[in-house]
């Protein structure tokens, strides 16, 4: 621990971090250790920084002003963060929040469904600075209108503002949409189980409303629950099984709602969206046809969706290591790189989505939102240079907070990840790009990522068939071509944008057969690559197989 530093930066969680002070002696072992200095400067971030080439991790951290507790486990005002990326145990860092900015911009009407003009009014703490924008981009100190006088709202309006104090970091961003009806879009009605992935589209229905949509949703939320543990938790069969009943005790506690309080807000919906992720195949299947029984009930037609989540930074779940099973191919391999861990979870959606459809095949079949071929996506482009204005190596600071969860305003500082998963969902759910509609609320993006993530999310979304979007040509696509460097494979066509879907065992891939593609193939032994080429609009390509 000797020569670790404390720090404060008032830019970001990531950067702009001076030294506070510097860690003289080590505290005897699972001991506090105290470090005190003089500081007279608000810093909004603040951070513990262990020697990177020390092997100590950190506990936990404790930051005091005096005696008044600033930042710590027990202290809920403040968020805790990781650095640099989730991979870091040597760092642990704090953002204090409005508890050391300004208050954050209260807006009037707080009534955000409108029938006639009005005007909106922004306040915040006394003598600071108020600066807006209308176009969905985050304002600062430097971008945006300054606040003078009451904003006319007479249309769909959405409104971004941000409080400045000298020598403090900006306040907490607020962003408001005020709707004023429109007969042509009319916003769907929607419900949600999963986990805190599911949450990560907490948000949708406010990027859905900066288009004109009024979206209503309901989810029924667990921290890592499976299918078949949230279904227990609406039967009420965790209460013989005491290790999950304290943990549904615990959520209660939080203020997660209960199933008979959630079950009770569920109306008429219009679809319905599950988040599998258990790899016990026909327990995963038994609880999803649990609930399409149960919510037929109130929704004879609704649409089930399957949600497709990626996986987390270390990439240790079966999929990725090629142990599940796949009616489209007679053998799968490990997944050796982000991009093939992508595709080998959607093979496993596909997979249930197979079997569902057999156990229970009345009503509407389940789609599947493939947000994790956006994911696979991104991250390729962006270890390429391709994504615009990203480093590469960037991934992770640019869309997430940890090593799962994407990045999600407001506690999350932004909502760069989850705006790429909810486009994927736009697209899917409203069967339109969201480009030139959605607004990239409480993003960092630049307006060229903003371009970048929604073409990309339309173009995952039209050019997977499942989706409904899908449409058939006649003009062929140009015939896969294999660059194979000996340690990793890339695909390639004359027809520009074109998907592939590829087998490595031999079997002949098609648009609906095979792993999906996401930039990268790595070589492993026994592999015989084919794939096919496809894009919405055109008819598919021959099959080509690598040579030996």
């Amino acid at each position: 621990m000797i020569g670790g530093k404390i720090e404060g930066s008032n830019v970001s969680r990531f950067e702009g971090f001076v030294t506070l002070a510097e860690i003289k002696q080590a505290p005897p072992a699972k001991d506090w250790g105290e470090v005190k200095f003089d500081n007279t400067k608000v810093y909004r971030y603040l951070r513990c920084t262990l020697p990177p080439e020390g092997k100590g991790k950190i506990g936990k951290v404790e930051f005091y002003a005096g005696d008044q507790l600033l930042a710590g486990p027990e202290k809920a005002i403040s968020y805790k963060f990781f650095l640099p990326d989730a991979q870091d145990e040597h760092s642990i860092g704090y953002d204090l929040a409005d508890a050391a900015t300004a208050q954050r911009p209260a807006f009037q009407p707080a009534a955000t469904d409108l029938t006639a003009p009005t005007d909106v009014t922004i306040t915040s703490t006394r003598d600071t600075t108020i600066r807006y924008t209308l176009d969905g981009t985050w304002p600062t100190a430097e971008h945006g209108e300054t606040y003078t006088a009451p904003i006319h709202v007479d249309k769909t309006t959405t409104i971004s503002a941000v409080a400045i104090l000298p020598d403090r970091a900006p306040s907490l961003l607020n962003t408001t949409t005020y709707l004023f009806p429109d007969p042509a879009k009319r916003g769907l009605n929607t419900a949600h189980v999963g986990n805190s992935l599911t949450g990560t589209t907490g948000g949708f229905f406010r990027f859905a409303r900066t288009a004109g949509y009024d979206h209503k949703s309901v989810a029924f939320l667990r921290p890592g629950a499976l299918t078949t543990e949230l279904w227990n938790v609406s039967t009420g069969a965790y209460a013989a099984d005491k290790l999950a009943n304290a943990k549904e005790t615990a959520s209660l506690k939080r203020g997660v709602p209960s199933w008979a309080d959630y079950w009770a807000k569920v109306g008429k919906v219009d679809l319905l969206t599950m988040q599998p992720r258990d790899f016990d195949l026909d327990r995963e299947i038994a609880a999803e046809v649990n609930f399409i029984k149960l919510f037929r009930q109130k929704s004879p037609d609704f649409q089930p969706w399957l949600y497709c989540e990626w996986v987390e930074m270390a990439r240790q779940r079966p999929s990725d290591k090629g142990e599940v099973p796949s009616f489209e191919m007679k053998k799968t391999f490990p997944a050796l790189t982000w991009e093939e861990s992508m595709g080998a979870m959607l093979l496993y959606v596909e997979e249930l989505q197979h079997r569902l459809a057999a156990a229970y095949p009345e009503g509407k079949p389940a789609h599947i939102i493939p947000s994790a071929l956006a994911m696979g996506w991104i991250k390729n482009q962006i270890d390429h240079g391709i994504f615009p204005d990203a480093n590469p190596g960037s991934f992770y600071p640019l869309l997430f907070n940890d090593q799962v969860h994407p990045a999600d305003a407001p506690i999350h500082r932004h909502a760069n990840g989850a705006f790429l998963v909810d486009m994927t969902w736009f697209s899917a759910f409203y069967r339109q790009r969201s480009e030139g509609q959605v607004l990239p609320i409480e993003t960092t993006f630049t307006p060229e990522q903003v371009k970048a993530v929604q073409f990309l999310a339309w173009n995952v979304i039209r050019n997977y068939p499942d989706c409904g979007l899908y449409q058939e040509g006649t003009q062929p696509c140009g015939k896969p071509e294999f660059v194979n460097d000996g340690k990793t494979i890339t695909l390639k066509s004359s027809t520009p944008g074109a998907w592939f879907r590829y087998t490595l065992d031999g079997t002949t891939p098609a648009r609906t057969r095979g792993y999906v593609y996401c930039g990268v193939i790595s070589v492993q032994p026994g592999i015989q690559p084919k794939a096919i080429a496809y894009k919405s609009g055109m008819a598919d390509s021959e099959a080509a197989e690598m040579s030996k």
